[in-house]
């Protein structure tokens, strides 16, 4: 299901909140859903991609050397700013970025040959909404790639805990959703589902760079704490979760990952 609520914190305000706080650690922790993106997605010189809820760029600029070009959309100016720069320093001209929501594309039907989004659609509002937009704003035939965070299909406990944790840590959160329901919501949006896939994370997250990346404060780090020292036995054996010996602790979240086409 769907959720409902509004976040306490808008997207925009959490994400530059917490542009300085992402860097190359936190691109390792993510790279290998890129890789499945790049590999999946068939890119070729003739492309016109969209990125959307691009952050800091780092999928964009990773397609631009292979597409025609690239247009990187977020709410966050903060996170476009350090994008630009990147493209800049990097010599990238085929890039340009755009401010605007996943929910609302700023962008005419038929636009698009490809379509990415990685790590992001958690904190939408509305991931039908999502869908049917990039149906909208995909040529005949285009594809849409993506990966995120998700919970396991059928463990409600654990999933529950789950969305709780990233809610605490971060305000934006809205869901991370199942495998299960990701295929509704795209399928419900007239895409065809072509590979699908849902996974552990094989690159083990700590606990600690993972609040400081968010930007929490003390008391929202206490609080994660808390919620990992207190999980349920279905969320230490979904998430790995491992307490290490310096204090911090060690866990893995799940990933679905997905290629869809456009009919």
């Amino acid at each position: 299901m769907e959720a409902q609520s509004h976040p306490a914190r808008s997207a925009r305000e959490q994400f530059d909140r917490q542009a300085a706080h992402y860097d190359g650690q936190w691109n390792a922790w993510t790279e290998e859903s890129l890789r499945w993106l790049l590999e999946q997605s068939e890119a070729g010189p003739e492309d016109v991609v969209l990125d959307v809820a691009t952050g800091t760029g780092f999928t964009a600029l990773a397609f631009a050397p292979y597409v025609r070009s690239v247009v990187g959309l977020d709410v966050s100016p903060g996170m476009l700013a350090q994008a630009a720069r990147q493209a800049q320093e990097r010599g990238l001209t085929n890039v340009t970025f755009q401010e605007g929501a996943a929910e609302s594309l700023p962008f005419a039907d038929a636009a698009f040959d490809l379509v990415t989004c990685r790590i992001a659609p958690h904190h939408f509002l509305s991931i039908s909404r999502f869908c049917e937009e990039v149906a909208r704003v995909l040529k005949p035939g285009g594809r849409f790639v993506l990966a995120d965070t998700s919970v396991p299909d059928d463990d409600p406990e654990a999933d529950a805990w789950q969305n709780r944790v990233e809610a605490r840590r971060d305000l934006s959160h809205v869901r991370n959703y199942t495998p299960r329901e990701w295929r509704a919501f795209v399928e419900g949006a007239g895409l065809s589902i072509t590979t699908m896939t849902a996974a552990d994370g094989d690159i083990p997250i700590t606990l600690n760079d993972w609040c400081r990346k968010a930007g929490c404060t003390p008391e929202q780090t206490a609080g994660v704490r808390h919620q990992f020292e207190t999980a349920p036995a279905s969320a230490v054996r979904a998430f790995r979760i491992d307490p290490l010996p310096d204090g911090d602790v060690a866990f893995v979240w799940q990933r679905v990952a997905l290629k869809a086409c456009k009919p």
